[in-house]
């Protein structure tokens, strides 16, 4: 019974949608909620995402959908940026608005000069040390968990680079606050950066607001609302229900549920060959496509038919490709050209053009 209610589940998820959807998180929620709500919403088999955002932090949160998530290696490691309030005087145990407040100063005498002259210090490559409250591991236990548990623990270091530090603001009011715009590499805690910069202006801090304006080459310009997506799965389902009622045909349609999905998403879902980079996208005849689902690598004499389409990718060896599915709603897989379309004149029938290297499902 088990196993059959497991087929039928899986039978009604869309495992077709893929790409990377820009959503823009809203705070009271871990990324792992936004990737479980929009998993359901959508049916999806499969939603990660590319680089966590604390729960009291908001903004830019790429998920990948299904095949997608294959490329979360190389997604999860491009730098990032943020615009962040770095509030003076108060330190807390976990560096943000969620802990306990440990240290209080006063400001009186932290001067807009000393603050831009501090700030300007942290530009460029250093060692920072993972903060107490962090999903680090430390001899396979979280680092919070040792945190919660009172348990001392030496905290590991990381090498991370602080590409641009803009303040943006210094507002002096019921609280001494900064604002400020970081870029930065991946993996660099805006945290750790806050409380740091506390200590050294001697007053102490903590990091009040986060939200992430950009990952890699994606803008929280072209992001969704979480809430807009809820809404319009809400609406499809009373649509739905509405049909039932009357008798009309409802059944599950992963397609037909693709492309609808698609095209209410729109800009907000970046397809596999330009979340890469705008990297060559080809689309071969269904054989061709069915060998590279079996890992297969294609040959020249296997891609004659294809010349023009491979002429016009213009790829030197070593370079990625993409390849379309015949259902024009998917990748297959990221290739890796073993020779550069100039040398393919030379190339013999039985030489390798194109391997896999990661599948896409």
């Amino acid at each position: 019974m088990g196993r059959g209610r497991r087929r039928r589940s899986q039978g009604r998820q869309d495992t077709l949608l893929q790409g990377v959807l820009l959503v823009d998180k809203p705070a009271g929620m871990t990324s792992h909620d936004v990737c479980r709500i929009v998993r359901s919403r959508l049916r999806l088999g499969k939603v990660g995402h590319g680089g966590t955002l604390d729960p009291f932090a908001t903004g830019l949160l790429p998920l990948m959908l299904n095949g997608a998530t294959r490329l979360m290696p190389l997604i999860q490691t491009v730098e990032k940026e943020y615009l962040a309030v770095v509030r003076l005087g108060s330190r807390t145990d976990t560096m943000d608005p969620t802990g306990e407040v440990t240290d209080e100063r006063p400001t009186d005498g932290v001067t807009d000069d000393a603050i831009r002259t501090a700030a300007a210090g942290f530009l460029g490559k250093q060692t920072q040390q993972v903060p107490r409250y962090a999903a680090a591991r430390v001899d396979g236990k979280h680092l919070y968990e040792y945190a919660r548990e009172g348990e001392e623990v030496e905290l590991p270091t990381k090498e991370v680079d602080i590409q641009e530090l803009e303040v943006q603001g210094i507002d002096r009011g019921e609280h001494l606050d900064i604002r400020m715009r970081v870029a930065c590499s991946a993996g660099t805690y805006i945290r750790a950066l806050a409380d740091d910069l506390g200590e050294l202006l001697g007053c102490g801090a903590h990091l009040a607001e986060l939200r992430r304006t950009r990952t890699g080459g994606h803008s929280i310009v072209g992001a969704l609302e979480l809430q807009s997506i809820i809404d319009q799965a809400d609406a499809w389902r009373v649509e739905r229900g509405e049909a039932a009622e009357r008798g009309e045909e409802t059944r599950f349609e992963p397609p037909e549920h693709a492309r609808r999905w698609a095209e209410y998403l729109g800009a907000a879902l970046v397809p596999v060959h330009r979340v890469l980079g705008d990297i060559p996208r080809i689309e071969l005849s269904p054989e061709l496509v069915a060998r590279v689902e079996q890992g297969q690598p294609l040959r020249k004499g296997a891609l004659a038919p294809h010349a023009a389409e491979l002429e016009a990718a213009a790829f030197d060896r070593g370079d990625r490709l993409v390849l379309a599915h015949p259902d024009g709603l998917r990748a297959v897989a990221l290739l890796r050209a073993a020779v550069s379309r100039d040398s393919m004149p030379r190339r013999g029938p039985d030489d390798i053009v194109l391997e896999v290297e990661r599948m896409l499902r």
